[in-house]
């Protein structure tokens, strides 16, 4: 603005009056207009190209589980008369959890129990009368009936160990020892059979499991180095590795398809289940080759070079990329500056300029 009034006043300095001031006015606009439309580069940030390391990796977002966890549930059905655990309690393995009225799987057994007396009873009857028929050899009506009567005690035994099945399975009880860590019903509850009533985790051996992307997962393999982190350890990565890939696709929550991958946690640390975070396995990694951030790459390979005061496209080859940068292979040298950003202020030109360059 200084260098403009400057101007003013040597092109107005032979002048005075009205003529002054209306070439003043002229020049005013005449110098507004030929100056519109060039690039204002302070809106165009450059950057060096440099030398450094550059790592690739697949990004996934999961959660600390346990390596042996279940959800259990009675196999009859019934009303919750007790419940011993309560959420965040420790059980033994064959601990009880949780039992309904048993009653009704008393009697159903205790008439199981009579029917094979029954038939236990029959099947003698028909035994003896066998035994002492006066024909030596057993007669066809003789095979019909003692066949019918094995029969029939064979259901009511069947039926005898059904009964007793359901009776224990009346007791819900810890298939390991862990932890209770989610607990749904209340002594009085009527629950049905199947009904998921309870969840148990060991504890004691946790994993990092992540949803990895169906573009991402042929980069990963089993024992590749990675880092996990976890929202409630804000300030701090755990060294990991990949311990297993699920081949085996799940839905996300988004409806995309991706692939669990578990990962191991140091012994050392105080996790509890659930905490979320995520893993980040290295699928390669380079030291000391030349690199540039990932938003100076236009269109895959071409990037704007500062050369003589203006911006010149050039086309770049690249490798290795990160999340934020990329290796250069060919196409650029260290130290040159290029465009990261303003990149719609490049090429553009006043009429002055325009006028200059014919």
């Amino acid at each position: 603005m200084k260098n403009l009034k400057s101007f003013f006043q040597k092109i107005l300095a032979p002048f005075r009056g009205r003529k002054a001031l209306f070439l003043a006015a002229v020049i005013s606009i005449l110098y507004f207009l030929g100056n519109r439309g060039s690039a204002d580069l302070d809106k165009i940030t450059i950057v060096q190209v440099s030398r450094g390391d550059i790592k690739s990796a697949v990004l996934a977002s999961g959660s600390v589980l346990s390596k042996n966890s279940t959800a259990l549930h009675f196999a009859v059905s019934g009303k919750v008369i007790w419940v011993g655990p309560k959420e965040g309690d420790y059980v033994k393995k064959g601990q009880s959890i949780a039992s309904l009225d048993k009653e009704r799987y008393e009697i159903a057994l205790r008439q199981a129990q009579q029917d094979v007396i029954a038939a236990d009873a029959v099947l003698e009857k028909v035994y003896d009368d066998i035994a002492h028929s006066s024909v030596d050899t057993e007669s066809f009506d003789e095979k019909i009936k003692r066949t019918a009567a094995e029969a029939t005690k064979n259901k009511a035994w069947d039926a005898m160990l059904l009964a007793q099945r359901n009776l224990k399975d009346a007791v819900l009880t810890a298939p390991f020892a862990g932890t209770v860590y989610s607990l749904n019903m209340n002594a009085g509850q009527e629950i049905f059979a199947n009904t998921e009533v309870v969840k148990i985790a060991d504890s004691s051996s946790l994993e990092f499991r992540a949803e990895v992307d169906e573009t991402d997962i042929p980069k990963v393999q089993n024992g590749q180095i990675a880092q996990i982190s976890l929202d409630a350890f804000e300030d701090e990565n755990f060294d990991s590795e990949v311990l297993f890939i699920n081949t085996q696709s799940i839905q996300t929550s988004t409806g995309a398809t991706a692939y669990e991958v578990k990962f191991q946690l140091p012994k050392d640390k105080n996790f509890f289940l659930g905490m979320s975070g995520e893993g980040e396995i290295t699928v390669d990694k380079k030291q000391d080759v030349l690199t540039i951030p990932i938003e100076a790459v236009i269109d895959d390979k071409f990037v704007y070079v500062k050369q003589n005061g203006e911006f010149v496209k050039k086309e770049v080859s690249l490798g290795l990329s990160s999340e934020s940068d990329v290796e250069v292979t060919s196409g650029l040298s260290e130290g040159e500056e290029i465009a990261i950003g303003g990149f719609d202020q490049i090429g553009k030109k006043s009429i002055f300029q325009k006028i200059v360059k014919r």
